[in-house]
């Protein structure tokens, strides 16, 4: 199975969150949230990003996608809130991580799960995606909610960390099976 599109063919919109491509306008939006301390605390964004640096790599990721990247907005107003990727080391696999992050203005009102939704919906439609995984710090409460509240369960296993960081949760959400699939469960 190869994947289809990297980047949806059109925005995705629950109505009130709307997922779309990065733009290299929204570079300045992009290098001055990730610089938020809760941002560096939970995610690899770099601290020190530029604005050119952001434009750099968005119009790099718009020419060639190699993974899923996509901003998160209002869908009222456009304004961009976040970000949301989804990269996979072998997409034939069916399975890819996703991971995500809201500038402090837009947290608390539940983008975060409408935005995993989302991406949910379309990877398993364009995609065929059968799993998609988060893997979250455990002390992180407020990406933990909005994964389940997005439909993902902690499946018990944890992932290599980095020497001297806590251990993290694999949070996963599978595709149900088509109706007269039969669902395999080990003995």
């Amino acid at each position: 199975m190869s994947p289809g599109p990297l980047t949806p063919a059109g925005p995705l919109s629950d109505g009130t969150v709307t997922l779309r491509p990065w733009r290299e306008a929204d570079a300045s939006f992009y290098a001055t949230a990730v610089v938020d301390a809760e941002i560096q605390r939970w995610t690899t964004e770099r601290p020190d990003l530029t604005e050119d640096a952001a434009r750099k790599a968005i119009a790099r990721h718009l020419a060639e996608p190699k993974h899923v990247a996509l901003a998160i907005t209002d869908a009222a107003t456009g304004t961009p809130a976040g970000n949301i990727a989804m990269a996979s080391a072998d997409w034939s696999s069916g399975v890819a991580e996703a991971m995500y992050w809201l500038a402090a203005g837009w947290r608390g009102r539940r983008f975060s799960s409408a935005a995993l939704r989302l991406l949910w919906d379309w990877s398993v439609r364009t995609l065929g995606l059968r799993r998609i995984e988060l893997v979250i710090d455990p002390d992180n409460a407020p990406s933990r909610r909005a994964a389940e509240a997005a439909g993902f369960r902690a499946d018990g296993s944890a992932p290599a960390r980095k020497a001297g960081g806590s251990e993290l949760v694999r949070y996963v959400l599978d595709a149900q099976p088509e109706r007269g699939e039969e669902t395999r469960r080990a003995p």
